[in-house]
């Protein structure tokens, strides 16, 4: 799809603003109109600040998609386990009930993925009902009488404190290179491309880092899917995901280092937060740079993997400054110092480093 903007004009902007008003955000008194206003504006800012998308005011593919997915309700179309998985706000209500109810689902993430649906059987078959897996409006209407009965917590809280119980080396850890193939990312005058950058940051962590094993999403200039990248690191039994990407902004003068963790709803990744912390005052005071810090959203690479994930944005590649320290041979190593140095304080619980 094509980003939406202000300006815009005509039948997606009318279906934008239908669904926009559906959720109850405020369209002011033009209503749906068809144009893409100040107003229109607003309250797509205001639906990105509310579900952790970077709130730009524009419309493209992740913020579409969470609005499409806003739309559903629980009880409004059958849920069951397929591929690709059922996606919106109603499975992540399911996930919070079942939550709540002791029935792990694993992330409250609105995707109905293979845990979810364990999650889903179990329930059914403690409350005497039919064992299929499959998510009705019968289905929850059971789930909310006893789920009202509970705390209504919607997250256990974290045992550990955020930290891994065990070894974090002793399994394996994906190495997720950002962008790639025909999505090169923003090219800076120099010739560097994020693409590019993402992966000679990766190759080099790989190298480094002290896990039993690591695997890169990708080894070379090559597309590859969100769902393949998610693929991967679900299937390999890893425990836990680096996504290197480097930061772009209209605004030259935008800087610094940002990390990110899984945040949806409320729900959010108490060892990708944590794990989050580290790498960012790690990076940002190997760099020098300004540091923004650790922020919950949902993109794919968190959302989508099931074990903690952390994205690392090291700096932007649109601020002159910055682009000349990307520029430097070591810089890749220095990143992946960085980030190895970091991870090992995570894995051995040293408070003092993150301490403000």
């Amino acid at each position: 799809m094509r980003t939406l903007r202000r300006g815009d004009r005509g039948r997606e902007v009318v279906d934008l603003q239908t669904r926009l008003q559906a959720l109850g955000f405020d369209l002011g008194n033009r209503g749906i109109d068809g144009v893409f206003g100040p107003v229109t504006e607003k309250a797509v800012r205001a639906f990105q600040q509310a579900t952790g998308v970077l709130a730009d005011g524009r419309v493209g593919r992740p913020t579409w998609n969470e609005i499409v997915e806003a739309g559903y309700r629980p009880g409004s179309r059958y849920l069951y386990h397929r591929e690709p998985p059922f996606r919106g706000t109603d499975v992540a209500e399911l996930q919070r009930m079942l939550n709540d109810l002791g029935f792990d689902p694993g992330a409250v993430n609105g995707l109905f993925d293979g845990r979810t649906a364990r999650a889903v059987r179990d329930f059914q078959r403690n409350a005497g009902l039919m064992v299929d897996g499959v998510v009705d409006g019968a289905v929850f209407k059971v789930l909310g009488t006893y789920a009202a009965q509970t705390l209504g917590t919607h997250q256990f809280p974290d045992k550990s404190g955020g930290y891994f119980p065990e070894d974090l080396f002793a399994g394996t850890i994906v190495v997720d290179a950002a962008r790639g193939g025909r999505d090169a990312g923003y090219t800076g005058p120099n010739g560097i491309s994020g693409a590019d950058l993402n992966l000679a940051v990766a190759q080099e962590l790989a190298q480094i880092l002290p896990a039993r094993e690591v695997l890169l999403t990708r080894s070379g200039d090559e597309e590859v899917s969100p769902a393949d990248r998610a693929h991967l690191a679900n299937s390999s039994g890893a425990k836990m995901v680096v996504s290197i990407h480097h930061a772009v902004h209209p605004t030259p003068v935008a800087c610094g280092t940002a990390s990110f963790y899984f945040e949806l709803l409320g729900y959010q990744s108490h060892r990708g937060r944590m794990a989050a912390t580290y790498v960012q005052r790690g990076v940002s005071r190997a760099l020098g740079t300004c540091d923004i810090g650790e922020f919950g959203r949902s993109y794919d690479i968190l959302r989508e993997t099931n074990i903690p994930a952390v994205m690392l944005e090291p700096l932007y590649l649109t601020n002159p400054r910055e682009l000349k320290l990307a520029s430097d041979p070591y810089y890749p190593a220095a990143v992946a110092e960085a980030v190895v140095g970091a991870l090992e304080l995570y894995a051995s619980r040293d408070a003092n480093f993150i301490a403000v």
